[in-house]
């Protein structure tokens, strides 16, 4: 798919809080016959997502669990869920502690985003102040964890962090990001978590994290979640080196859009998978508060 009126690869929670109209304008629906009773699915209870290869889908608000029920019967079986964030456009009513339990017995893998401070060249009201971006960086990530907990997701699951697109080239903007993501990364390890980070293909986020990558003193997260809306089902990207973030990846191949399934309609974004949970484990330490 392809969207001139702004940038490709803006995540819905960030799409909604920066302008309904034109979210409006990105709706595509394709119905779908589906089977009359849903499919069965072994029960899951590691860390989210965990090894996963195959699709995943997220929506604005989390849907019901009747929702996901019918759901079964599409070839989803991941879903993405918005646990938090001061730029997190959506309320989530069914978003509970119950509700991740429930998920879990029908074997989704859940992957928690968390639509934080946006870059400060960006027109986003909530943004990192290059001066407090570390400091707002751990604070971002003490929030999410602390949600993370509440909703029963496990110790060593991979919270994303939503970063929209920004313009490349601004080295004191990309500095920012990068001071907030790598604290972001730093302090989710000491909760015990993995990190991630979504960005789009075509803006700065992607360029400023590749040239990051493996950088001393800088934290890069251990997953890599891109949007590049042109519907191929792959983790590969050009600009991505083959050996950066290998089976830690996951790609938005096409943004808002309808699916029907088990005669359920749901407005979401489609995503591919590629990961194998790293084998270094972080344990949970007392980390007290930010200042």
């Amino acid at each position: 798919m392809t969207i001139t009126s702004i940038p490709s690869g803006l995540r819905r929670a960030a799409r909604r809080v920066l302008t309904t109209a034109v979210a409006g304008m990105l709706l595509a629906t394709a119905a779908v016959a589906a089977p009359s009773e849903p499919a069965q699915a072994a029960g899951y209870t590691g860390p989210h997502p965990g090894t996963f290869t195959g699709l995943g889908f997220d929506a604005c608000t989390a849907p019901s669990d009747a929702q996901m029920t019918a759901w079964l019967q599409s070839p989803y079986r991941a879903v993405g869920v918005y646990i938090g964030g001061v730029n997190r456009g959506c309320a989530q009513p069914n978003l509970t502690r119950e509700w991740v339990a429930s998920q879990q017995a029908k074997g989704w893998r859940l992957f928690p985003l968390y639509v934080g401070l946006q870059a400060p060249c960006t027109t986003y009201l909530r943004r990192i102040d290059p001066a407090q971006a570390a400091a707002q960086g751990r604070a971002a990530a003490d929030d999410a964890a602390t949600n993370a907990r509440n909703l029963g997701i496990v110790l060593q699951s991979t919270i994303i962090l939503d970063i929209e697109y920004y313009n490349a080239g601004d080295a004191a903007c990309s500095a920012a990001v990068l001071s907030f993501s790598s604290a972001w990364s730093a302090r989710l390890h000491d909760h015990g978590y993995l990190s991630g980070l979504y960005t789009s293909s075509g803006g700065g986020g992607l360029q400023d994290h590749v040239a990051a990558y493996g950088k001393p003193g800088h934290v890069s997260p251990d997953l890599l979640d891109f949007a590049n809306w042109d519907g191929v089902k792959t983790v590969a990207e050009p600009i991505i080196p083959a050996t950066y973030w290998v089976k830690r990846r996951m790609k938005q191949y096409q943004g808002d859009h309808d699916e029907t399934w088990g005669g359920v309609t749901i407005n979401i974004d489609s995503n591919y998978l590629d990961l194998e949970l790293p084998p270094t484990r972080y344990r949970s330490a007392v980390v007290r508060p930010t200042r």
